[in-house]
């Protein structure tokens, strides 16, 4: 049962990796972002794990194109901002980290719903998934620090491309 956590857990965390890479190429606050989107993603997976009951006959897998929707969102928004004064910036980055989180955390609140409704209902599974998240934002922080990294960061439209690819891909996945 562990082993089936864990697995599912990384599979779900897989989007948070690209996601990561995405906003870490453009944003100077790198502990920051891996905080908040997994804070959020535990958020929504405990949300879930209390919900159960309530939602089960509600959503359904095609739900989690929503996430893809989101990610498209912003993208999109990166692509055409406007620069602002950097205190603006920074209310802007945690509304897009919260944002980001819950576009990557949806897949993450669904394998949560689903194995709560295996009867899998303990407060280890929303930290296993969150964990796992993390741990692939993180590493994806990493891997934009190094400088390989450098010259793709100096391309602005390179971030908010990946998200919109990714949000495309997650909308396809479902059909």
């Amino acid at each position: 049962m562990i082993l089936y956590l864990i697995i599912t857990a990384i599979t779900v965390s897989v989007d948070s990796f690209l996601c990561g890479f995405s906003l870490s190429l453009s944003s100077r606050k790198k502990f920051p972002l891996v905080l908040v989107i997994t804070l959020t993603v535990y958020l929504m997976c405990n949300v879930t794990n209390y919900a159960t009951y309530v939602f089960t006959n509600v959503l359904n897998e095609k739900t989690v194109g929503l996430g893809g929707i989101v990610l498209i969102a912003i993208g999109i928004y990166n692509l055409i901002k406007k620069e602002t004064p950097s205190n603006v910036k920074h209310e802007k980055f945690i509304i897009q980290s919260i944002t980001a989180g819950f576009a990557v955390g949806l897949d993450g609140a669904f394998a949560n719903l689903s194995l709560s409704l295996m009867g899998i209902n303990a407060f280890y599974v929303p930290l296993t998934i969150a964990i796992a998240h993390g741990i692939m934002i993180g590493l994806s922080v990493t891997i934009t620090q190094s400088k390989i990294c450098n010259k793709i960061k100096k391309v602005s439209a390179i971030a908010p491309i990946l998200l919109i690819l990714l949000g495309t891909y997650k909308i396809i996945s479902i059909f």
